[in-house]
């Protein structure tokens, strides 16, 4: 698995997309079409999603990193800026927050993408 992370408009998708030589055919955004594509975009909307429907979203992950190891999940920064005074959206950014860091430790590399150029993290 791969981790590509950065602000929302920042370029993830585009630099992936070259990077991997895929097409956009090859992009899933939920959790149960991320089973069988190579990138999985909008992890953080998916991580919304699965929160909104009363789903696990760490579970959810789990069992995608296990059905396809090779994935390469593209994630939005959502932690930075100021905090959300309804509690939902405190817990979506938590929950967002502690699957990517629990992805980062998992990944073959990470990368953040910032005006469309990559940073190597890990």
């Amino acid at each position: 698995m791969r981790l590509i992370i950065g602000g929302a408009g920042q370029g993830k998708l585009s630099y992936a997309l070259r990077t991997y030589k895929l097409t956009p055919t090859d992009v899933a955004e939920n959790f149960s079409a991320a089973h069988t594509g190579r990138i999985f975009d909008r992890f953080h909307a998916a991580v919304r999603a699965a929160l909104d429907a009363g789903e696990n979203p760490q579970q959810l992950t789990e069992e995608l990193l296990e059905a396809n190891p090779d994935i390469i999940i593209l994630c939005d920064e959502v932690g930075c800026g100021v905090i959300p005074v309804q509690p939902e959206e405190r817990a979506w950014r938590e929950a967002v927050g502690r699957l990517c860091c629990d992805l980062a430790e998992q990944a073959k590399t990470v990368e953040r993408v910032f005006c469309g150029l990559p940073m190597r993290l890990k």
